[in-house]
C-alpha cells in the first residue's frame, strides 16, 4: 500500500514537471496581449489518464498554476488551477466510464472546458471583449493539446496507466 502511494507520488511529480515544461517552453503570447497559448493541455490530459480523479486534478491544476507564475501571468494562476484541474477531473471521469479503445476520444470534450473556464474568468477580470478575443485561441489550444494527448494515450500500454493509478496490471 505504501509502495503504491510512493509510486503514484513519483508519477505525479514527473507528470507535473512535464506539464510545466510543455506549458513554459512551448508558449506563444496571445494576439490581444492577454495570456498565452501553449502545449501544456496535453500534459493535463495525460495526467488525467495516468492518475485519475483527485490526483489528476491536483497535479494538473498545480502544474498549470505554477507555469503561469513562472511565465509572469500570476493573475491567471487561480483560474489555471481550477480550470485545468476540472479538465483533468472530467477527462478521468470519462475515461473511467468508457472502456476500450474509443475512450481516448473523451480528451476533446474535456479540453473544451479550457475556453469556457477562461472565458468566464476573463469576463469577470477584464470584460467580455477580452474574453471573446481569447475564446478561439483557447479553443485551439485545448484541441491541439487533446490531439497530442490522444496520440500519447494510444501509444501507452494500458498497464502503465493502471500501475500509475495503483491498480494491478
Amino acid at each position: 500500500m505504501k509502495d503504491q502511494a510512493i509510486k503514484r507520488l513519483a508519477v505525479a511529480g514527473v507528470l507535473a514537471a512535464a506539464t510545466v515544461l510543455l506549458t513554459v517552453f512551448a508558449s506563444i503570447p496571445m494576439p490581444g496581449g492577454q495570456g498565452y497559448i501553449h502545449l501544456g493541455d496535453a500534459g493535463v490530459l495525460l495526467t488525467a489518464y495516468m492518475l485519475g480523479g483527485g490526483w489528476g486534478f491536483l497535479c494538473a491544476g498545480l502544474a498549470s498554476a505554477l507555469a503561469d507564475v513562472l511565465l509572469g501571468w500570476s493573475v491567471y494562476a487561480p483560474a489555471s488551477f481550477a480550470v485545468k484541474g476540472c479538465v483533468a477531473l472530467l477527462a478521468s471521469f470519462c475515461f473511467g466510464r468508457c472502456r476500450g479503445r474509443g475512450r481516448s476520444f473523451f480528451v476533446y470534450p474535456a479540453a473544451m472546458l479550457v475556453p469556457i473556464g477562461y472565458g468566464v474568468y476573463e469576463t469577470l477580470l477584464f470584460g467580455a471583449p477580452v474574453a471573446l478575443a481569447n475564446l478561439l485561441p483557447n479553443a485551439v489550444q485545448g484541441l491541439v493539446g487533446a490531439a497530442i494527448a490522444q496520440g500519447l494515450i494510444a501509444a501507452l500500454p494500458k498497464r502503465v496507466a493502471l500501475l500509475a493509478q495503483g491498480h494491478r496490471a
